[in-house]
């Protein structure tokens, strides 16, 4: 049977360079996709695979590579996809010793002004990669659609990418698109696969010699032609363009984002970054959209003074339109988290149960750099790099992953005060009497918050982490050192107790578990133990 792959861009573009070609040169686009950058991502989320799930059948692995790089494929591609406008970003070229006022001179990059292009594809239209000749295995079939589910970019990372396995019992597509071994005059080179066992020998046993730089194409790899079709006519275009097989496609809920400055916010600065990711999206989707919720245009001056319209997006305020908070824990989390345990935060995951839509996905888009005022952030800015999309059920890294055991990674502040005077009042100078209050209230959060996931609160076994009769989060900090008060009048969050606790549930389940006062800024978040 015929494999055939479909293939979506999200955000309407395909960024991509052929092999060994400028970076900036607008007539190095790459298109059609290449077979070979595809067999590639095929190879990286293999490890990924093996890594989450345990299945390390290294000859089925093999086995789907060496049937997909036997032939090429054909393709059929959207007929409206056109080469974009010119995007104009500065690059780094030499690094010189510089003299900026007020401060030492040292080694600094250059930088300068260049053109860059990308591929527009409509966001409902497909790609279809189309293999005639390779028949796959039920257990094949179910490897490369666990494997092409993992890939959320293609090409640069800032194209997001949907790509499944279409079902057997769908109705087979006719290409447009062949790739041919003879260069004409308007056809486009691609990079495809001529020898397989060279070409899976290189990706999967990468080796040392020094005579692989010199090539001009990787090993196994040579260059075929492809005759774009031209751009039809508006009415033949859309009838002629191939839809993805869901009429509603899910909608994007998890956002993951690597933090990169030359120095990293500590743990204790989970709050800033939080607020910073929520600020800056607001903002991009402002520039977005153009206009608030009324049709009145929207200004940059207008977000330098902080008043924001809190309606604009309620996934990302947590704001309804008339400026009260959302119920339902539907809206983002912003996850800042320390991955490798050193003590600052190295990763940003922002998740939204409800889902983000067109406008708030391009806005996640321009995240680039977070400004959370810390000193010297002028000099040392906070970047941030994409990692992967999807939803749910199918990308769950870092924060989202399952467990059984749940420990402290910031403090669990109560969601109330705890009473000083009447019937119910607590000895505030008792360890033990705040402890008791704060697994109280934890458990109550339990109740509302992850009722989907677990039966009965009382299950779940609650212990506080402690050293010395203090409790300590993560294994270095206690909670009095974690920022919490919010930057807004009248938070309170600096003033209610805190305190760090191991929970155990019945059964494994699946995160974020993040709990408390000013949860989905990433305080009470809890991970699995082996984050800590």
């Amino acid at each position: 049977m015929p494999v055939v792959i479909e293939q979506t861009f999200p955000l309407g573009r395909f960024h991509a360079r052929r092999w060994n070609q400028p970076p900036f040169d607008p007539n190095c686009i790459e298109w059609p996709p290449s077979p070979w950058r595809l067999l590639r991502a095929l190879v990286a989320r293999w490890f990924q695979y093996e890594r989450e799930t345990g299945d390390d059948d290294t000859q089925r692995r093999d086995s789907v590579l060496a049937k997909l790089a036997t032939t090429v494929p054909s393709f059929l591609l959207p007929v409206e996809a056109s080469g974009g406008p010119e995007l104009r970003q500065y690059q780094p070229t030499e690094v010189k010793f510089t003299k900026v006022k007020r401060e030492p001179e040292m080694r600094r990059p250059l930088t300068t002004l260049v053109p860059d292009r990308t591929q527009q594809i409509p966001p409902d239209a497909v790609i279809l990669w189309i293999w005639n000749a390779p028949t796959l295995s039920p257990e094949e079939r179910n490897l490369l659609c666990n494997l092409l589910r993992r890939i959320h970019y293609f090409g640069r990372a800032e194209s997001w990418t949907r790509m499944r396995l279409r079902a057997d019992d769908e109705p087979l597509p006719r290409a447009n698109i062949t790739l041919e071994g003879q260069s004409t005059r308007d056809a486009l080179p691609v990079l495809v696969n001529v020898s397989p066992n060279a070409l899976i020998d290189r990706l999967l046993k990468p080796t040392g010699d020094k005579g692989l730089a010199n090539r001009s194409v990787p090993v196994g790899t040579g260059w075929r032609y492809a005759s774009v079709p031209t751009r039809a006519d508006s009415t033949t275009a859309r009838a002629s363009r191939p839809r993805a097989h869901s009429a509603a496609p899910p909608r994007i809920q998890v956002v993951r984002y690597a933090l990169d400055s030359t120095v990293l916010p500590l743990a204790t600065e989970t709050l800033p970054v939080a607020e910073a990711a929520r600020r800056a999206l607001m903002f991009h989707l402002v520039n977005v959209r153009g206009r608030d919720e009324y049709g009145n245009a929207w200004s940059r001056d207008e977000h330098k003074t902080g008043r924001l319209p809190v309606s604009l997006a309620g996934v990302f305020s947590g704001k309804d339109e008339a400026g009260d908070s959302l119920t339902g824990h539907g809206h983002a989390y912003y996850l800042p988290t320390d991955e490798d345990a050193d003590g600052r935060l190295d990763h940003l995951t922002i998740f939204a149960r409800d889902g983000f839509g067109p406008d708030e996905r391009r806005a996640l888009d321009r995240l680039r750099q977070l400004n959370t005022g810390r000193r010297g952030e002028e000099r040392h800015p906070l970047r941030l790099l994409l990692l992967g999309i999807g939803t749910l059920d199918e990308y769950h890294p870092g924060p989202l992953q399952a467990s059984q055991v749940w420990l402290s990674a910031t403090p669990y502040v109560a969601t109330r005060h705890a009473k000083t005077r009447g019937r119910d009042r607590i000895d505030m100078s008792s360890p033990v009497a705040r402890a008791e209050f704060l697994i109280t209230d934890l458990r109550d959060q339990i109740r509302a918050v992850l009722h989907d996931v677990t039966r009965n609160a009382d299950d779940v076994k609650i212990d506080p982490v402690l050293d010395g009769g203090a409790f300590k989060v993560a294994g270095r900090w206690r909670p009095i050192q974690f920022k919490r008060f919010r930057r807004k009048p009248g938070d309170d969050g600096g003033r209610r107790l805190a305190g760090a606790f191991r929970m155990e549930f019945p059964s494994e389940i699946r995160g974020p578990v993040a709990l408390g006062h000013s949860a989905h800024f990433g305080l009470g978040l809890f991970v699995c133990p082996r984050f800590l």
